[in-house]
């Protein structure tokens, strides 16, 4: 389990900002306004607005298991990019505070936004779809000057992963963020039984259709929602 005060992330390789605007409007509404302020400062002398992803997060998760050994919970630590992380915390937040309080409002709304969406979560055991609960705890920071966010995503019915496959994931439907481990990084778990757990994450495995697609994908258009799965890592679960 990694502390809040560790500094753990580092910027992933090769990742550069870009513009993004559209139905991410409906899916995260704080994260795009940050998003549609960056379209503005780098429209002028820019490439086309094409090409997913437009966004990042590095991602960190654990996953929960209660005194029984079953899967209760999926804990995930988001890293948003720099570029995010300068409009998002900047902007107004409309009332006064602390930026510690004015990160927990901001991170409270992208939560609450995200509900609808299963928190860009999808875990399935023996191949179905599990439900998910509403997330009610969670934190933020800024770190290195990122903007960092723990939350845990609940399962609405616990799993026994010694019965049922488990394996999750975490995107975007759209893929107009990206969200992936961090490079070398492993599943943790917590909980009962935890030590004979491992979590398998399976990069993503696009066909070159897959990709020529994101590469050309016109932000004016309609999203694609089916796009995020092909791009998605998946984490398969096993406990002894």
């Amino acid at each position: 389990m990694v502390n809040a005060d560790e500094e753990v992330f580092e910027m992933n390789n090769g990742r550069i900002c870009c513009t993004v605007r559209g139905d991410l409007i409906r899916i995260l509404r704080g994260l795009t306004t940050a998003l549609l302020a960056l379209m503005f400062c780098f429209a002028v002398g820019s490439s086309p607005a094409r090409a997913h992803p437009h966004a990042w997060i590095d991602l960190r998760s654990t996953v929960v298991l209660d005194a029984a050994g079953r899967v209760t919970a999926i804990e995930q630590q988001w890293l948003f990019d720099q570029f995010y992380t300068v409009f998002a915390t900047e902007l107004p937040s409309g009332a006064a505070g602390t930026r510690a309080e004015a990160l927990t409002a901001l991170t409270r709304s992208n939560l609450e936004n995200l509900r609808s969406y299963d928190y860009f979560t999808e875990v399935r055991a023996g191949g179905a779809k599990v439900a998910l609960g509403t997330v009610s705890e969670f934190e933020s920071e800024l770190r290195e000057g990122r903007l960092w966010m723990r939350f845990v995503v609940p399962l609405a019915t616990p799993v026994d992963p010694t019965k049922r496959a488990l394996s999750f994931a975490v995107f975007d439907p759209t893929y107009y963020i990206e969200v992936l481990h961090l490079q070398g990084d492993l599943v943790a778990f917590r909980g009962g039984r935890a030590e004979g757990c491992f979590g398998r994450i399976v990069p993503p495995n696009p066909t070159i259709e897959a990709v020529l697609l994101a590469q050309s994908v016109d932000l004016d258009v309609t999203p694609d929602a089916t796009l995020g799965s092909v791009f998605a890592e998946r984490v398969e679960v096993t406990c002894r």
